[in-house]
Parts: C-alpha cells; structure tokens; sequence
C-alpha cells in the first residue's frame, strides 16, 4: 500500500520536476529515505511566494520509482544561477497524472487539514504535512482533482 506524500516547491522548480522526473531536496534524512519509497505517491503544491500563475495549486501527482540517491550535478534553477547544489539527495518519478487543483477549494474537503484556520501551516516542511503521510482519501481527492 503506498503512502501519499504532499511536497511544496517553487514554481520554478515545478518545471524542472516535470521535465526532469527527479524531485530534490537538501536533506535525506534517514528517516525521510526510510519513510518514502519505491510506489509512494508524491503530490507537487507550488508554493506561492515567488509564483506568476501556479502558486496555490496542486500541479501533479507522481509514483517514485527509486530510491533515494545523492548528486553533485546542478539541476534546479536556483543551483544553476547560484553554482552550487543545494537539492543533492533525489529520487526519480513517474508522472500519474498533471494538471492544476486549487489547494484553497480543496482545503475544506482535505481531512489532514485539521485546523481550517491555519490552513497553509499544513504545506510547510520536507515532505509538507508535519512530515507525515496524507490519508489515500486525501490522495485521491487531489488527483482526481487534478485538471
């Protein structure tokens, strides 16, 4: 059964992670290479400090398909402009499905949200959601959402 996982990134980087099929990030923690694996579902939210047209929007779903691995090659932009890596342990992704969901409509129907006043507290963080998985439900949702 695999674990749904929700990841907050720029939108920048969401192109990368689209063309690419790799998500980054700077730290793998033990626990973090322990905890999503091969066949979890990752969900990509851009964030929307930084955003022309995606901020706030849930913008696919993707299976990982590797485990975790460490690379010293720049790939995002900001490591590119920047001449370091900053996102060195990555994984490799299958697209499920792509497409835009507003995290804002959505929110109220999201069980992982429990406080709905707070409710962008829930996307902070590597993987967001207090780095907890989300419910299949809430998975399912988003995807389906996905248009």
């Amino acid at each position: 059964m695999p674990s749904y996982w929700i990841f907050s990134i720029s939108e920048e980087n969401w192109h990368v992670i689209k063309e690419s099929r790799i998500l980054g990030v700077a730290k793998a923690s033990e626990k973090l290479s322990e905890q999503i694996k091969p066949n979890d579902i990752i969900i990509i939210y851009v964030m929307k400090k930084g955003s022309k047209t995606l901020g706030g929007m849930f913008t696919g779903a993707f299976k990982v398909t590797s485990t975790w691995f460490r690379e010293e090659k720049p790939l995002w932009p900001d490591e590119i402009r920047e001449g370091k890596v900053k996102y060195p342990w990555r994984v490799r992704l299958e697209p499920i499905k792509l497409g835009l969901a507003s995290f804002q409509e959505l929110a109220p129907k999201l069980s992982f949200i429990e406080n709905k006043t707070r409710l962008h507290a829930y996307l902070v963080g590597t993987p967001a959601n207090l780095k907890r998985p989300i419910p299949k439900g809430d998975g399912e949702l988003i995807i389906k959402s996905l248009k």
